[in-house]
């Protein structure tokens, strides 16, 4: 043996395996008891014959802002994930006076309501983003289409919600990679990923490694404390599990890496 590694105590070369093999069994630990099966996909998003386009409106509480780094973040991952030949527009629309906001999910929706105003364009679909203070301990969530259709089908657009209290800068973790990271996620809650029963609970994925995890916990803090620490680190990526649920029929791959 030779290298740097060989010249480590045998004690610190065991710690080391250790280490490894701790990150490598955190991020696969065992999946649900549930039979695996096909996530909720929405083809008005994914199926190009359904939508070719989509338009982004973007409505932001006084106070808050979208940041444009991370809305570029969000573009970029839809051009990997989504299939929108006829191509992606993004309109930054209404100032809501913020003595509107109320933090409760009710209030919330009503904003929503109040403020979509963008029309699909032909043959496209709406991705309704709306930016708010803050709701208890939240990031960001999100109220797929058929979930609003269920109270309105006039809304007619997936909604998600970014809650900028909750994304302030820690070192290397800026506001943007926050951001970048929940809007990322929150797309994925809106295309139907952690619903597959064979690798998702509580509408997150189990895999450690996938944006669409939940949280920070023991596992995640194994995974990417030193990416984190020394480099500001944060998924922007699904798993091989939620790409098989999307893109099954093209071997889990998504139409930007075809």
């Amino acid at each position: 043996m030779r290298g740097p590694y060989a010249a480590w105590p045998p004690v610190f070369r065991a710690m080391s395996a250790i280490c490894v093999a701790a990150l490598v069994g955190c991020a696969h630990l065992p999946k649900p008891d549930g039979a695996a099966g096909p996530s909720y996909r929405d083809a008005a998003y994914l199926d190009a014959g359904a939508a070719k386009s989509l338009l982004v409106e973007i409505d932001y509480v006084e106070g808050t802002s979208p940041r444009p780094r991370s809305i570029g973040t969000l573009l970029k991952q839809i051009d990997l994930y989504l299939d929108k030949p006829g191509g992606v527009e993004v309109v930054l629309d209404d100032l809501i006076p913020r003595d509107e906001w109320r933090e409760d999910p009710r209030a919330i929706r009503q904003i929503a309501y109040r403020y979509r105003s963008q029309e699909a364009p032909e043959g496209g679909t709406v991705l309704h983003i709306l930016y708010g203070p803050g709701y208890r301990k939240y990031r960001g969530f999100a109220w797929p289409r058929w979930t609003m259709q269920e109270d309105d089908p006039d809304y007619g657009a997936g909604l998600m919600v970014v809650l900028q209290d909750r994304l302030k800068p820690i070192a290397w973790v800026t506001g943007v990679k926050q951001e970048s990271n929940v809007l990322v996620h929150e797309l994925g809650h809106l295309l139907g990923l952690a619903t597959n029963p064979g690798h998702s609970t509580k509408a997150h994925c189990t895999n450690a490694h996938c944006l669409m995890y939940d949280g920070v916990d023991a596992r995640t803090f194994w995974l990417y404390f030193f990416p984190t620490l020394f480099t500001g680190y944060l998924p922007l990526d699904f798993c091989s599990d939620c790409r098989q649920d999307l893109y099954g029929p093209w071997a889990g791959v998504p139409p930007g890496q075809r």
